[in-house]
């Protein structure tokens, strides 16, 4: 927020600039962050963490309708 008295309009926006990078900043590390949390999770619900399935059962389906 800013309060300009007698003050041009650039002033008054540079004095905002600083905020709004400020935020972005913020918001990009947020992003950063909720990116990453959500690729530890993809990742440690991969099914490389199964074993690998012995024999022959469940390739075939017999369904009857």
């Amino acid at each position: 927020m800013s309060i300009s008295v007698d003050q041009s309009s650039s002033v008054a926006a540079k004095a905002t600039s600083g905020a709004e990078f400020l935020t972005a900043a913020v918001s990009k590390s947020q992003q950063e962050l909720e990116g990453k949390m959500a690729l530890q999770l993809i990742q440690s619900a991969s099914p490389s963490n199964l074993p690998a399935p012995t024999g022959n059962s469940g390739f075939q389906v017999n369904i009857k309708v």
